[in-house]
């Protein structure tokens, strides 16, 4: 069974990632995620469950609605979401086995995930991925005996991103900043603690810089006509924070077996 476990948290990520994508069509539109079930968003048609096996479906499909008065391409974030999934659920599988931080950094990276594709599509972040989140970080925290930089992280990142909300505001006369991110961040914050969160967030801001100026470059654009949601590179720099502390306190760990 131990040799299996890899393939089989393969197979848990791609039916979670699944899921996911339910949850990216629907937490936006104010739809159930359980009734109804999916349906090919253009035509409506109830997809069966051997239309709707991760990854081998949409292949099989030739990524098309199946629904002969259909036929419209079926987005490519489906696939592109499953085998994300897949791959971070081996990633963390190999790091922490099946363990409770397996499961605390699932909910974190998988919630990222659904936050950055329903900030791309809809231009909003979901209070129901961040608010768990927040209070699963600082459980995350109280279980490795470190809640007061879970809470001094979520506090400051939260607090930090409120303040330029406001002062962005003032100064442009319009919302820079949507209180899904300062939601968002702090859950990164709970997450990563203090002072970790500070980097997280620079690391956010130069992705975002270096991708709004090249956005730019390219339509042509001025730096206030273009739109380029935040919460993709808030993610994108609470994700790399975690993954950089794991493989940092290993190589520290091969190098001074006491660290």
């Amino acid at each position: 069974m131990t040799a299996l476990m890899p393939i089989f948290m393969i197979l848990l990520g791609l039916v979670i990632g699944s899921f996911m994508n339910v949850l990216i069509y629907r937490l936006p539109r104010e739809l159930s995620i359980v009734k109804p079930r999916s349906f090919c968003p253009a035509c409506k048609k109830p997809i069966p469950w051997y239309e709707n096996i991760p990854l081998v479906s949409f292949v099989f499909l030739g990524g098309r609605c199946s629904n002969s008065k259909c036929r419209k391409p079926i987005s490519f974030q489906y696939p592109l979401v499953e085998l994300l999934t897949g791959a971070l659920f081996l990633y963390l599988f190999l790091i922490h086995g099946f363990s409770i931080w397996f499961l605390f950094y699932a909910y974190f990276f998988c919630g990222l995930i659904v936050i950055s594709g329903i900030d791309l599509t809809h231009h909003e972040i979901p209070d129901a991925i961040t608010i768990p989140g927040i209070l699963l970080g600082l459980a995350l925290q109280i279980w490795q005996g470190t809640w007061p930089l879970g809470l001094l992280g979520a506090g400051f990142g939260g607090g930090l991103i409120l303040l330029m909300r406001v002062l962005g505001g003032w100064a442009w006369k319009k919302e820079v900043m949507g209180m899904g991110d300062v939601y968002l961040i702090a859950m990164i914050g709970a997450y990563v603690g203090f002072p970790d969160v500070i980097l997280a967030i620079f690391l956010a801001a130069l992705a975002g810089a270096i991708f709004g100026i090249g956005f730019c470059i390219v339509t042509r654009k001025n730096m206030g006509e273009a739109y380029i949601p935040f919460g993709p590179f808030l993610g994108l720099g609470g994700a790399l924070i975690i993954i950089l502390k794991i493989h940092l306190v290993s190589i520290l760990e091969m190098f001074f077996p006491r660290f």
